[in-house]
């Protein structure tokens, strides 16, 4: 995506101009050790576009962006703690690397680290109102890390909730970080609220696709075993909506299975078969590009400019992404 270099080129020189202290160096040196690791940035870059979008100058929103990707990397932390992953983006945990207490205190101190960046922004600017978006986002993201736990002791979960769930894990800061952006420009609450429709719509489309993507992308390129979701269990929309479509002997066996979870391998592959019978796939790939269409519908009722346009290849890149 060299469109968005300028973007990412702006995040990252910020990012590494940190005043990060040395000391103590348990709790800086994995906050540094993590956001080395790279990543798309795509949070941070779509708090600059919609600065952009609403004809505000940029540069006032990069503490805000920061802000965002911070925030980003501390819930990615602590993520990986719960789920006990023992690397990210190709290298080790921060809670391997270190230990689990480091990991939890130094993702505390990116937290704040977070909060801080958002005095930052200009004087000029409703400081309240963008903390108030940001704080509410991030509740947004607790809340739904906290349903995504609750998923997997739960038989049954609707379409509805699941919807919900990553609204809040997802979209969340997606949206708040957009919405940052448009009130650093000065725009006027209508504005605000298509930032934020936009930002949730883009999350909703993003994790369907990932849910889709586990089944039909490239192993090599997507990063990860093929139906690495269905091996360990994950309510994604695909279970969810075979749990909803299948017969009563098949979701009995279905739910067996999600009992012993790792799931062995021809269950897997039993699993798959049934997302073929019941078109689940297709179901998936329809409700995520509707996602995709919407958000360019949204964005379409903003006026023409290199933001606009930068985030419309934005969406068609990510709608065309096999991994």
């Amino acid at each position: 995506m060299d469109f968005l270099s300028p973007y990412v080129q702006q995040i990252e020189k910020n990012l590494s101009e940190l005043s990060l202290p040395k000391s103590p160096a348990t709790l800086y040196d994995p906050q540094r050790y993590l956001l080395e690791t790279g990543g798309k940035r795509i949070r941070p870059v779509l708090t600059l576009i919609a600065c952009g979008l609403c004809k505000g100058d940029t540069q006032n929103a990069i503490p805000a962006a920061i802000a965002v990707e911070l925030l980003h990397n501390f819930t990615l932390m602590h993520d990986d703690i719960m789920d006990q992953a023992e690397s990210r983006r190709g290298r080790a945990s921060v809670h391997l690397k270190w230990n689990t207490s480091t990991a939890i205190l130094s993702g505390d101190s990116m937290y704040t680290q977070a909060l801080l960046q958002v005095h930052k922004i200009p004087e000029d600017v409703d400081y309240k109102k963008v903390a108030l978006v940001f704080l509410e986002g991030i509740n947004r993201v607790c809340e739904g890390q906290a349903l995504d736990m609750e998923f997997e002791e739960r038989e049954s979960v609707s379409i509805d909730e699941y919807l919900e769930m990553i609204s809040g894990k997802t979209s969340a800061l997606l949206s708040a970080g957009m919405q940052m952006g448009g009130i650093i420009a000065g725009s006027e609450s209508s504005g605000i609220e298509k930032l934020a429709k936009l930002g949730d719509t883009l999350g909703l489309a993003f994790q369907i696709q990932d849910d889709w993507l586990d089944i039909v992308a490239d192993p090599d390129k997507f990063g990860k075993k093929t139906a690495g979701d269905v091996f360990e269990g994950k309510k994604t929309y695909l279970m969810i909506s075979l749990l909803n479509s299948c017969n009563k002997e098949e979701k009995k066996w279905l739910l067996n299975c999600l009992k012993n979870k790792p799931l062995a391998k021809p269950d897997v592959d039993k699993v798959i078969e049934l997302y073929k019978k019941y078109d689940i796939l297709e179901s998936a790939a329809a409700l995520k590009d509707s996602y995709y269409s919407e958000a360019e519908n949204i964005l379409n009722t903003f006026e023409e400019s290199g933001y606009k346009q930068d985030l419309k290849q934005l969406i068609e890149t990510l709608k065309a992404r096999e991994y």
